[in-house]
């Protein structure tokens, strides 16, 4: 059975932070598709190409399973006050949420560049098509996904299609720490994960994230001791 892609569209962060700013005024999902197809039409001309990029907005941060509601209600809020950077790690949280592919490609990015400074957009296209298969739609997100993280400022490509990762962005509020270490152990499929070692999770690669325990502390979360040092977190 072939892997699901899905995102096969570059997504532009002002198109996410509108949608994350309208869903908590807007009462009627009809009222706000129509409110974000309108804005769409700044940046895509096309009916097509501006109902996919829409379709993939909406599973974002809209149309979530309902066992992430409270997941992204939190990030909703989260997000009102956020910095840019805070901001950006929301809506990253999310697509790691709800578009397996995109997890994917970065982590496999986070591994590449724990290895080496640059990576090719060949390399990374090897990588993923080895999980997904040799196939168009493969390559086309592959794309979508890489340009997206250029137009977000989280790579900087250089010559012969090679990308360095940008300045990390430096993530200080204690509450979206706790909410992303939620994400991560779901998206990574990990019952816990050591403390000291969530900065180094690949899929987060473009974040500076310094986490102390006791910012994890609450009933959303559980900390364990494995040996001498080693502090555990997974979910309750």
């Amino acid at each position: 059975m072939k892997k699901v892609v899905g995102f096969d569209q570059k997504v532009q962060l002002h198109q996410l932070d509108f949608l994350a700013q309208e869903i908590p005024r807007m009462g009627s999902r009809d009222a706000l598709y129509q409110l974000v197809d309108e804005r769409l039409m700044a940046d895509i001309g096309g009916i097509k190409s501006r109902a996919n990029a829409r379709t993939i907005l909406f599973k974002i941060w809209f149309l979530v399973p309902s066992e992430q509601t409270s997941l992204r209600d939190r990030a909703l809020n989260l997000f009102q006050q956020g910095s840019l950077e805070e901001r950006l790690i929301l809506h990253w949280g999310m697509i790691l949420l709800a578009y397996p592919f995109f997890k994917d490609v970065v982590e496999q990015l986070g591994y590449l560049f724990q290895l080496q400074n640059e990576v090719t957009s060949e390399h990374i296209g090897r990588k993923m098509k080895g999980l997904y298969g040799e196939r168009r739609r493969v390559e086309v997100s592959i794309g979508a996904v890489l340009g997206s993280l250029r137009s977000w400022g989280v790579l900087e490509s250089g010559k012969r299609n090679t990308y360095t990762v940008a300045m990390k962005k430096e993530i200080l509020s204690a509450e979206i720490k706790k909410w992303l270490v939620q994400v991560l152990l779901i998206v990574t499929d990990k019952t816990v994960i050591e403390i000291n070692s969530i900065a180094g999770e690949p899929c987060v690669f473009p974040f500076d994230l310094s986490i102390m325990e006791s910012e994890l502390l609450g009933d959303e979360l559980e900390i364990t001791r494995q040996g001498i040092g080693r502090s555990m977190v997974g979910l309750r």
